[in-house]
């Protein structure tokens, strides 16, 4: 009777621990997926901050607390959650004092996600025609040839065709190109178009069709240049375009703004004033 007993009760105890690991793992499981959820906010939140030229909270925002907690990862997480409310709180105060910025800063991708593969990278970088170091102040993108290219953000048709080739600056090698001005704060510049869809000095919405995807004459393959540009009183100031499209992400996302946020680039190429 007694080992009938035990082993009733190791069985009990077997059941009960195999009950508390299945509610230990989906407690796990749902806390790793808060996680994720939390660190895709934390980026997205970073980026707006960075948009709206806010350095100080944007560092705040792409900075996560769990990845230095020593109180264990529930206690993070709500530390963390805490500080995302108040990016929040802090980033609804900017746009109640500035509620065109939301309206005129870049934050889409120019085609949809699903029709845009990165071909190149942003900053420095050798020239596959020259071999020589220079600056690319966009990324391009491989994109199906025709499909329509979208503005970004609400704004003003600076340019729309081909640039003149002139010396020190690569927009005459661009193909067509569309400029947009949006309000004070930004230029987005669209290059290796098939076809221009707009004029200048025609305002556009985000969303609007200004164009569609080209082939670069250097490169035989269909390509969009895509380049954003944040004015200031130094003049025009190129960023990462990934930082400007919202409705894109990836785990190259975060170090490109942890890269902005260490500082402007140099001796980069200047925007054409034709463009501003």
């Amino acid at each position: 009777m007694m080992r009938w007993r035990r082993r009733e009760a190791e069985s009990e105890v077997a059941v009960l621990n195999s009950r508390r690991k299945e509610a230990l793992d989906l407690a796990t499981s749902a806390l790793r997926q808060t996680t994720a959820r939390l660190s895709a906010d934390r980026d997205l939140l970073g980026r707006i901050a960075f948009l709206y030229d806010q350095p100080a909270l944007a560092r705040s925002a792409s900075f996560s607390p769990a990845e230095g907690a020593d109180s264990g990862l529930l206690a993070a997480t709500e530390s963390e959650l805490e500080r995302l409310r108040r990016t929040l709180r802090k980033l609804e105060a900017v746009e109640s004092l500035h509620p065109e910025w939301p309206l005129q800063s870049p934050s889409v991708s120019p085609v949809p996600e699903s029709a845009l593969v990165p071909t190149g990278a942003f900053g420095w970088t050798i020239s596959r025609l020259t071999g020589e170091r220079e600056f690319i102040a966009g990324v391009d993108f491989a994109s199906p040839a025709g499909h329509p290219v979208f503005a970004t953000a609400d704004g003003i048709v600076r340019w729309a065709g081909s640039f003149p080739i002139r010396p020190g600056s690569p927009y005459g090698h661009l193909g067509r190109i569309v400029a947009i001005r949006h309000g004070d704060r930004a230029v987005t510049v669209c290059g290796y178009l098939e076809s221009v869809q707009v004029r200048r000095g025609q305002i556009v919405r985000r969303g609007d069709r200004v164009g569609t995807v080209g082939v670069s004459p250097w490169v035989a393959a269909p390509r969009l240049r895509f380049e954003v540009w944040r004015l200031t009183g130094a003049g025009a100031i190129p960023i990462d375009p990934r930082l400007a499209m919202l409705n894109v992400s990836g785990p190259d996302v975060a170090p490109a703004l942890r890269l902005a946020l260490r500082g402007t680039p140099r001796n980069v190429p200047e925007l054409p004033a034709e463009f501003r």
